[in-house]
């Protein structure tokens, strides 16, 4: 009886009691001689009694049966301890609970010691990381080789057996002692069975007659099947190889290199399908096996499964041969392409053509319309070249709007010119971008092999100087490579170089034209202009500054000049103080802010004002600039620049472009004063006054070469006349003297 029970009966015996008596506090000896009371009272002492002793026998058993389990959980850990055999019980914390005598003597260290380290301190690090993975997911009658380390060398090498204890969360490492009559054979085989279980490369070993006898868990994973159920089975059917695309059969190279006596290894595209139909792309190679004598008794194969490194090496390596925003050819693989289409050509005797194509104005329709516009009118312009070759034909991208067409084995010229004829017609025109309409046209020059060339790099470089030409022809079009074009670029190099050398010797000077008031005759302006003084004269800047490709070289020369002539004019702004200065720039100097800092520093070297000069840039530069025109503008005109359009046609600019652009002078190209005194003529000039009288801007008229334009140009209301009839350019020193002449007069 348990003592809750017993106390249970003992209160309520007293509570019988203690009513009783309550009830015959009056009449102690009626209560005693009442028999029901006299039977309780006496039944209740002897229940009392029968429980105490009752309670003391059980608390005697409990004591005796705790007594003995004591006695034997100490007998067992005795035993457990005193044992010879390598064992010890773990937590899954790696603590450390007990561990064999035999253990303790072989790591030479007490068993107070030991308990001082953790099982990751004990074991090498190979070893304790093969324990953690188990610990991560414990498996009862696990084989795992371990090393125990406490010294140098006190070590425990050997396969232990791992049991798991669920509900008390402990563990157990007993070693696997070999059998008498097992040698040391059977304990290399035992340790490379664990070994080859263990490593991460696929391991199937054969027979001498090319049949499975043994596969590792890697490799029975990928098979999807156990050895148990290949075993016997010839490796060609359990493992059929094949060439990746081709699916070309692979021979068996288990019995390949058990013939040639040596290691083999597969080719690159090696691949096979499982019986489930799951293709893996492996690296392997396969080696002979010898016995003690030296005699092939089978062969191993080790393979890695390379499928997703082989899927990212192709996808890198179509990355690193193709466009990322067409997906086309580029540079890298069309030169590849050339090389193999001369050698072709050269063996087939036929001819090839290579074509240079430009998209142009490209860069106003992506400055205008934005980066993401122009690189979908990219991809559709890709896709209509792509549809308008033959499928032996290619089409790369070398970057920016710059496309090649390589149109393998033509039959001659004329069919070279219908083909691109074609290509051009379906590709130039409309195109629709996020419901916006655009025009797209293209130039393009073309190179034949072997006429123009018998190598790569000539074609390219010829077809590209041939589209050079197309586009500066301003039709673009198609045009062919002729030598021509080859002393044109030789001439133009040589014009270069000469041009640095003149810059480096300060050949070059300033000439001033003047701008004077069609009512007075009065001078107004003097506008500045390069010359190139050479030992035969003087060259004009129009032969010279367009071939000046070096941003460098040209910002050099314009800052030598604006030096030059801002000194002249700082003299001639104090006798003259109305008296402005004109200056004409490129757009690649208008883009630039270090252009824009070193002018404003020469100006106030010189103590002007910037808004004593004027800025003249070609309305067709103008153009170039795009949806970047009003950005750029915008800076010059902060600085105190008023600007004028040079050359202005109306052929480059709409009226809405003229009404946005904030400029100050519009001067009338040359052309338009053509056939002034005819009346259709006369009435395009007049209507160009027009706007710009609406616009609020001052009008000049330049290439005034007769008196009769002047006069015809001053009845029109023009304000503004420049032109050899009314001034030709002069050297500082000769524009001095006409400047007092002109303006005392």
């Amino acid at each position: 009886m348990k003592p809750s029970a017993l106390q249970s009966i003992v209160c309520l015996c007293f509570s019988v009691i203690g009513w009783q008596v309550s009830a015959a506090t009056q009449s102690p000896v009626s209560f005693l001689a009442n028999p029901m009371v006299f039977a309780l009272v006496i039944g209740g002492v002897f229940a009392l009694m029968a429980g105490l002793v009752v309670w003391g026998l059980n608390r005697k058993q409990g004591v005796i049966r705790s007594n003995k389990h004591h006695e034997a959980h100490h007998f067992y850990l005795e035993a457990f301890q005193a044992s010879d055999g390598y064992q010890f019980v773990f937590s899954s914390d790696a603590s450390l609970v007990s561990m064999s005598d035999g253990l303790t003597k072989a790591l030479n260290k007490s068993h107070t010691e030991l308990f001082a380290y953790n099982l990751h301190e004990l074991l090498e690090p190979d070893s304790w990381a093969r324990l953690a993975a188990w610990l991560e997911q414990p498996k009862a009658g696990q084989v795992v080789k371990l090393t125990l380390v406490s010294a140098l060398s006190e070590r425990v090498t050997g396969l232990f057996e791992l049991q798991s204890s669920d509900h008390r969360n402990l563990h157990l490492a007993r070693y696997l002692p070999l059998s008498p009559h097992l040698g040391q054979a059977d304990t290399d085989s035992e340790l490379l069975a664990v070994t080859l279980s263990s490593i991460g490369d696929g391991v199937i070993c054969c027979d001498v007659d090319s049949r499975v006898i043994f596969m590792n868990p890697v490799a029975e994973a990928v098979l999807a099947l156990l050895t148990e159920e290949v075993k016997g089975q010839p490796i060609s059917e359990v493992m059929p190889l094949y060439h990746e695309g081709s699916d070309r059969p692979i021979e068996d190279q288990m019995a390949v290199c058990m013939r040639s006596q040596q290691t083999v290894s597969l080719p690159d595209s090696t691949c096979f399908r499982n019986h489930l139909g799951l293709e893996f792309a492996i690296d392997d190679s396969c080696s002979p096996v010898y016995n003690n004598a030296g005699k092939v008794i089978g062969a191993v194969m080790i393979f890695q499964d390379v499928t997703e490194s082989r899927a990212l090496k192709r996808k890198m390596n179509h990355l690193a041969h193709h466009d990322a925003l067409t997906g086309l050819p580029n540079r890298l693989l069309l030169q590849d392409r050339l090389i193999q289409a001369c050698k072709r050509a050269l063996r087939n005797r036929h001819q090839f053509a290579v074509v240079f194509m430009d998209l142009n104005k490209f860069k106003k329709i992506n400055d205008s319309l934005g980066h993401d516009f122009g690189d979908l009118l990219l991809k559709q312009i890709a896709h209509r070249l792509t549809d308008a070759i033959r499928a032996c034909d290619t089409v790369s991208r070398m970057g920016g709007d710059e496309f090649v067409l390589l149109l393998d084995a033509i039959e001659d010229k004329r069919h070279v010119g219908s083909v691109i004829k074609k290509v051009l017609d379906r590709v130039c025109g409309q195109y629709e971008i996020k419901g916006v309409e655009v025009q797209a046209t293209l130039s393009a020059g073309v190179a034949l092999y072997p006429d123009d060339g018998d190598n790569a790099e000539v074609l390219m470089k010829r077809a590209d100087s041939a589209m050079y030409r197309a586009k500066k022809s301003g039709k673009g079009g198609m045009q062919f490579y002729c030598a021509q074009l080859d002393d044109e670029v030789e001439q133009n190099q040589a014009l270069e170089q000469a041009i640095l050398e003149a810059i480096s010797q300060d050949q070059f000077v300033p000439h001033f034209q003047p701008v004077v008031n069609a009512t007075d005759g009065r001078i107004a302006k003097l506008e500045m202009l390069a010359r190139w003084h050479k030992e035969d004269g003087l060259i004009e800047a129009s032969r010279f500054i367009a071939e000046i490709n070096d941003v460098k070289a040209l910002m050099t020369l314009q800052v030598k000049l604006w030096e030059q002539a801002l000194s002249h004019f700082a003299r001639w702004q104090s006798q003259h103080p109305k008296l402005r200065l004109s200056l004409n720039l490129a757009v690649k100097t208008l883009q630039q802010e270090e252009a824009l800092n070193a002018l404003t520093h020469c100006i106030s070297g010189h103590g002007l004002q910037t808004q004593h000069i004027e800025l003249e840039v070609t309305e067709k530069q103008l153009s170039i600039l795009g949806g970047e025109l009003n950005s750029v503008v915008d800076a010059w005109r902060e600085a105190g620049f008023t600007l004028a359009i040079d050359d202005f046609d109306a052929s480059h600019t709409s009226i809405g472009q003229l009404h946005a652009f904030n400029f100050d002078t519009l001067k009338l190209d040359p052309g338009l004063l053509d056939g002034l005194t005819e009346v259709e003529a006369a009435g395009v000039v007049s209507s160009v006054l027009t706007l710009a009288n609406n616009l609020g801007v001052v009008c000049c008229a330049e290439g005034v070469e007769t008196a009769e334009q002047a006069s015809l140009l001053t009845k029109m209301g023009c304000p503004l006349l420049q032109g050899y009839h009314l001034g030709e350019p002069l050297s500082a020193k000769e524009i001095e003297i006409h400047l007092a002449r002109h303006l005392e007069s």
